[in-house]
């Protein structure tokens, strides 16, 4: 699988341009209350589930590494992955929309949606073709039972 750009640094792109947007955009501010606890809930959230996500890969012992479909040894189906395909993704997007709330912005959620458009084109339909080549159709059974974002 040929990877364009580590989902890490397309969480920094995205923030970044969340941060651009606020600068070229200040009048869409708006005070939100309880933004510090809120964004710290978010926080926790993400961190939960990407913890829970990768020690689900580590007791399984397969790889969490996104750039080698190759290498993993079985699907994960249990706990985060129950309900999600991707839960580290899921993540990082809860992280991006916790950045959002910090942002006290409207117009710092509009890049969200090209976050989640870039990581399902270039990175999960990519692992997805692979995974269906290694699992086949224990692999198109959990495609059919379970939603790639939520």
């Amino acid at each position: 699988m040929e990877q364009k750009i580590l989902p890490v640094y397309q969480v920094v792109i995205t923030a970044l341009l969340m941060v651009l947007t606020i600068k070229l955009f200040p009048s869409f501010y708006y005070t939100f209350p309880f933004k510090f606890l809120i964004f710290s809930l978010l926080i926790f959230l993400a961190f939960l589930i990407a913890f829970i996500a990768v020690y689900s890969f580590r007791k399984h012992k397969t790889t969490v590494n996104p750039t080698k479909p190759e290498t993993t040894s079985k699907i994960i189906q249990t706990g985060p992955y129950s309900f999600s395909r991707n839960p580290m993704y899921l993540a990082l997007l809860i992280v991006l929309i916790a950045v959002g709330v910090l942002c006290e912005n409207s117009l710092a959620f509009v890049p969200l949606p090209l976050f989640v458009w870039f990581i399902t084109t270039y990175q999960i339909k990519p692992e997805e073709k692979a995974l269906t080549k290694y699992f086949g159709e224990e692999y198109k059974q959990y495609l059919f039972n379970v939603r790639r974002w939520v």
